[in-house]
């Protein structure tokens, strides 16, 4: 790729807080086949890296060389805002976007152009490794059909991902509790709306990065000891007040702990 194609990459990162914005139940497909329609030919050019007439070791260059424009272009944009808090809240931003938009994006157009899949997986891992060296965060790449297979079965994200590492079945007593704790208690406030809709933004990437850790079963127990089995004794008792604030708190403990401080780093 020359330098004209490598700006076009980088300045994919100029969308992230349009699309961020968009990231949400009922706006997420709409908004990600947009995305597709608007970067086909970044995309194109992308999907070709491992598709064309290049050698193992040029396509291998290729493919740092899009790992680093993109890191540098983020390193600009952080450098340009004003304060820490601002750079906090726009390093999230675009966390959420690598997972959301334009890692997906790489995966739906190589499966839906053609390429070989292990060729894909070496781009948006090379993509992966540079951004953990720059910014010590540990993202991956997923799927458009995992992510929209969430919003449309309306997950709980940690809960569920708590139930799940801790071998509870997927109709458990308390994920279905806390899910008709979301859908009417919550739903109802007057934050409520906005509450979930933060949630779902930031959920996702907190529990790819749980994931990740070496011994993941040790923080859903604790999570599950600390805050979720809490939750639900507070609903057994109608203390829904009480379960919004433990909820937050824990969310917020989480928020701290995987996307600000970065203490957890595999």
């Amino acid at each position: 790729m020359d330098k004209i194609a490598l700006d076009q990459v980088a300045a994919l990162l100029e969308q992230a807080d349009l699309r961020i914005a968009e990231f949400k139940r009922d706006t997420y497909e709409e908004s990600f086949q947009k995305y597709l329609d608007l970067n086909d030919a970044v995309l194109r050019q992308l999907n070709a890296i491992g598709a064309g007439e290049l050698s193992p070791d040029e396509q291998d260059q290729e493919r740092t060389r899009v790992a680093d424009c993109l890191a540098l272009k983020a390193e600009e944009l952080l450098a340009a805002a004003k304060n820490r808090t601002k750079r906090e809240k726009m390093q999230l931003n675009l966390n959420l976007y690598m997972v959301s938009y334009l890692l997906p994006a790489i995966v739906e157009y190589q499966r839906k152009y053609g390429g070989r899949e292990d060729e894909r997986k070496k781009l948006t891992t090379a993509i992966c490794d540079r951004w953990a060296v720059s910014f010590k965060n540990h993202i991956q790449a997923s799927d458009y059909e995992s992510i929209k297979g969430g919003f449309k079965q309306k997950l709980c994200f940690v809960t569920t991902a708590v139930c799940q590492g801790l071998h509870k079945p997927q109709d458990c007593r308390e994920l279905t509790m806390m899910k008709q704790y979301r859908d009417g208690y919550l739903l109802s406030q007057e934050n409520g709306e906005a509450l979930i809709h933060e949630y779902y933004d930031i959920a996702p990437t907190i529990v790819k990065r749980i994931a990740r850790e070496a011994s993941p079963e040790e923080k859903y127990l604790y999570l599950w000891n600390h805050y979720i089995k809490k939750c639900v004794a507070l609903l057994e008792h109608n203390q829904n007040e009480q379960c919004k604030d433990l909820y937050e708190a824990m969310m917020t403990e989480l928020r701290e702990e995987y996307l600000v401080t970065n203490q957890h780093k595999n």
